[in-house]
This record gives structure tokens, C-alpha cells and sequence, in this order.
């Protein structure tokens, strides 16, 4: 069973009797003061050799490090990468544990069995309970070394997280509650940006939907987002707005599913139709861009999708419909 940590002194009374800790993070972690306190009187390894989409071989990498060291605890602070990297030690060596401390507001990693690594330059989607960290701590405030861009599309990405998780095929009872909670949240913080953000909220919010998402998992949007992401240089939040901006308005004009009422209620909205206006306006405020793709990079997208993500869509979609609603996600160059 998972534990949120309230404090520092929580952390350090777990570590103190963790024996040789591996530390995976970024440079960033240099001035994480409060952190480095609680490391003074343990046995530390550091990690910090993978890369900002990481490869299956950095965390191949961590993984031999931490049974070479002799380490028995993992510990990292970071966004969704230093984590995944973490998860890969964790699920090579199951008898440790693993705590997280998340850097951004919108992975929702810290909550979920997921892991995202690439193995020449293809995406791999690992999935296994044995990765759901063992304890989650907060810190709002290391959320001001997030660059103001990568604050906005993590916090979209968590949004995207409610939102697909609540329509998705695979929701329950208990991931609807968890994805109602979080968009419920960050609908209210991100209508007024940036004076609604609060971000002791929005990390707590982005781990809602990472429990939603743990349930449910993705949908189109995420089954889409990837390709944009390397092709354009687009943070991944900013890439599965892009999505489901248009996924959204299609959703209410081509169906009639009830859950998009509790969405729209979810939102403060009306209606469908004016929830998903809500999310252009969201998106909109933040002022993101919407990339221009040649027919060839149209292509290229096309045939990149996960399907096995598009089976959670509530709605069935072939090739056709996907290219065409990667012109409508993106600005087609004539």
C-alpha cells in the first residue's frame, strides 16, 4: 500500500534504516535544500546519466548500478523521466522500495504502475504493479524551478489525465471519483492562470488523475500525442492538449455518451459542448502554439498511433478519421 509522506522528518526516519540509497534526479536536485538534509547520515549513490526521453539502456544502466552498489532503496525527485528511470530499478529488483518526490505537477507517474522508456527512438510502454512507488512526499515548493512553459503543459497534462480517464472504457466507479476530484481541481486552477495556481493543489491534484489514469489508463489523446512531441519539440502536456482540444468538441458532436455530463458538471459547465469550449479556452489563455505540419509529417503521425491506446477511446476510429483529425489538431502548411 502506498504512503504520502507529510513531512521531511517522515522521509528521513524511512531512510535512516533503508540501508545504501540509490538517488536518481537531475541537476536541478543541487538545490533542493530540505532533501540534501535528510541524505546527511545515510549511504548515498547518485544516478543522474539518463537523458530527457530515457532510453531502455540508461535504465538498464541505473538498474546494474544499484546491484553493484549494494543499494536497497531508491530514492527520486524529479519530473515523469528520473521517475520512470526509478520504476525500471524497482521492477528489476522487487524486494526494494521506492520513494518519489515529483518536481512537476502533471506526470501523475508518482501514482502509477506505468513506465515510458524508449528503445531506439520507439517508444515502450511497461506496465507492471510492482512500479507504483512505495511513498510519495510533496514539495510545493520545488515547483518554482519548473520553467513557466513546462509549469502550463504539465498542468494540462494532468488534465488530460481526468479527462481521458473519466471517458475512457476501462473507467470504474472509484477512477471516475478520481478523475471528477482532479478535473474538478484543475479546471478551477487553470481557468484564472496564473493567479487561481496553487502548487501544494495542482501536485496533489496531478496525483488524483495519475490514481484515475492507474485504473483506466489514457485514451486517443496520449495514443496521439507521442509522434507530436518528437517531430515539433513540444512538451508531451502541450502535445495531448493539442489532442484533446479537438478530441473533445468531436466527442460531443458524435455522441451521446451520459459521462460527458458528469464531465461538463465536473467542469462547472452546462453542457458538453460548453465544457469543451472551457478546454479551448484553457488552452488558449495559456498561450501554447499549435504547430505547422507538412502532408508528409500528416502522414508520418497517421501511422505512429498506439492502438492499443485507441481501444480505450469511446469511440472507434480508423486510419482515415486520424489523419483527418491531425489536420484539425495541427496547422496543415499549404
Amino acid at each position: 500500500m502506498q504512503r504520502v509522506l507529510n513531512s521531511y522528518r517522515e522521509l528521513a526516519e524511512i531512510l535512516r534504516d533503508a540501508g545504501k540509497i540509490l538517488f536518481v534526479h537531475g541537476k536541478s536536485a543541487e538545490n533542493f535544500t530540505r532533501l540534501h538534509e535528510c541524505l546527511n547520515s545515510v549511504s548515498v549513490e547518485h544516478f543522474t546519466d539518463y537523458t530527457p526521453n530515457p532510453k531502455l539502456e540508461d535504465a538498464i544502466s541505473a538498474s546494474e548500478f544499484f546491484r553493484s552498489k549494494g543499494c536497497a532503496f531508491i530514492l527520486t525527485v524529479g519530473g515523469g523521466t528520473a521517475i520512470d528511470v526509478a520504476k525500471y530499478v524497482k521492477l528489476n529488483n522487487p524486494d526494494s522500495l521506492l520513494a518519489v518526490i515529483p518536481t512537476t505537477a502533471g506526470s501523475g507517474s508518482e501514482a502509477t504502475r506505468f513506465a515510458v522508456l524508449y528503445r531506439d527512438g520507439v517508444k515502450l510502454s511497461i506496465t507492471d504493479d510492482i512500479m507504483i512507488p512505495d511513498y510519495v512526499l510533496f514539495d510545493p515548493e520545488l515547483l518554482k524551478y519548473l520553467p513557466e512553459y513546462h509549469r502550463k503543459s504539465s498542468a494540462l497534462d494532468a488534465m488530460c489525465h481526468a479527462l481521458e480517464s473519466f471517458w475512457s472504457v476501462n473507467a470504474t466507479q472509484q477512477s471516475r471519483e478520481f478523475s471528477r476530484t482532479a478535473l474538478t481541481d484543475i479546471t478551477r486552477m487553470l481557468t484564472n492562470y496564473p493567479e487561481s495556481y496553487d502548487p501544494d493543489k495542482m501536485l496533489r491534484a496531478s496525483y488524483t488523475a495519475g490514481k484515475a489514469i492507474n485504473i483506466a489508463q489514457t485514451t486517443a489523446g496520449h495514443a496521439m500525442c507521442y509522434k507530436i512531441t518528437s517531430l515539433f519539440g513540444t512538451a508531451h502536456g502541450h502535445s495531448a492538449a493539442l489532442c484533446i482540444r479537438v478530441l473533445f468538441r468531436r466527442l460531443t458532436e458524435n455522441s451521446r455518451l451520459d459521462v460527458l455530463n458528469d464531465i461538463a458538471s465536473a467542469m462547472g459547465c452546462s453542457s458538453p459542448v460548453s465544457a469543451a469550449e472551457k478546454f479551448e479556452e484553457i488552452f488558449s489563455r495559456l498561450g501554447l502554439n499549435v504547430p505547422e505540419a507538412s502532408e508528409q509529417e500528416i502522414d508520418i503521425l497517421a501511422s505512429s498511433v498506439n492502438t492499443e491506446r485507441l481501444k480505450n477511446f469511446p469511440v472507434v476510429m480508423d486510419n482515415d478519421t486520424i489523419r483527418k483529425l491531425y489536420r484539425e489538431i495541427l496547422t496543415v502548411k499549404e
